[in-house]
Order: C-alpha cells, then sequence, then structure tokens
C-alpha cells in the first residue's frame, strides 16, 4: 500500500485533517503559520504530518505523526526523508521518544545533553519528563 501514498507539501486545506490526525495520536498542537509541514496521503486521506517549526533561532521537528492503521509502513521514514532538505538550513532538535533514537539517527540526528540543549527546549523537555515521557533530546547540525 506504501507506494499509493503521496509525501508532499500540506495546504492550507489540510488543516482540519491534521487536527483530527493529531487528536486521534492524543498530540494537543496545531501548525503554526510559520511552520514547515508535510503530510502523507492516501488519495485525499491524510495519513501522516511532520511539522518543522522556527523556534528562537533554531528548528525543532515536532508532531511526527502517522495514523495508527498506516503505522509500520515505513510512512514516518518517508516523511522524515522529505524534512531533512528543509533541515539543513539551521541546526534542527526534537525531543523523540527514547525508543526511536535509532529512527532519528537515520536522518543524521545525534543525542545531545546539557549545555548544546536550548534553554526553551530544555525547559519542554524537563515538562515532557515531569509527565512520565521517557523522551530524550536530538540535534541535527545544518549542513
Amino acid at each position: 500500500m506504501q507506494s499509493s501514498i503521496d509525501i508532499l507539501a500540506a495546504r492550507p486545506l489540510d488543516r482540519d485533517a491534521i487536527a483530527r490526525l493529531y487528536a486521534e495520536a492524543g498530540y494537543g498542537a496545531v501548525p503554526g503559520a510559520d511552520d514547515t509541514v508535510i503530510v502523507a496521503k492516501l488519495g485525499a486521506t491524510l495519513v501522516g504530518v511532520a511539522r518543522l517549526c522556527p523556534e528562537e533561532g533554531v528548528t525543532v521537528l515536532r508532531g511526527m505523526q502517522v495514523s495508527k492503521a498506516f503505522q509500520g509502513q515505513g510512512i514516518g521514514a518517508r516523511l522524515l526523508a522529505a524534512c531533512v532538505p528543509h533541515m539543513a538550513q539551521s541546526d534542527t532538535f526534537c525531543l523523540p521518544y527514547t525508543h526511536l533514537e535509532h529512527f532519528y539517527a537515520a536522518a543524521g540526528f545525534a543525542p545531545i545533553h546539557g549545555a548544546g540543549l536550548p534553554g526553551f527546549l530544555a525547559q519542554r523537555l524537563a515538562a515532557y519528563r515531569g509527565r512520565g515521557q521517557d523522551v530524550m533530546a536530538m540535534r541535527r547540525p545544518a549542513a
């Protein structure tokens, strides 16, 4: 089924479908006006999304989600690969679940600790961990 899934830039009309997918995943954010949003679609049905958000002089990969019915088909890897050209402009950070370290490493991310993590992300990481989420910080340097 993967071959019939298109990976492309989101359009304004995709906003409601992105919100539904995020709600299904229990993720509470929505894309901001300055975000670069990449989606995966099966025909007109949105089945995955990834957002690159400019925050405090760096880029943050956020909201990477694939619909439960479509997980395990390589869609997440294709979304991440589509983000790579956009990540060349500045250092990019993400705060993934620790079990996904190798997934993000395949796109050039490496674990980061301490002073190398911007303060706003250190606070976000601490908040996630404070809620019991098993997450880590990763960085992909600008090209």
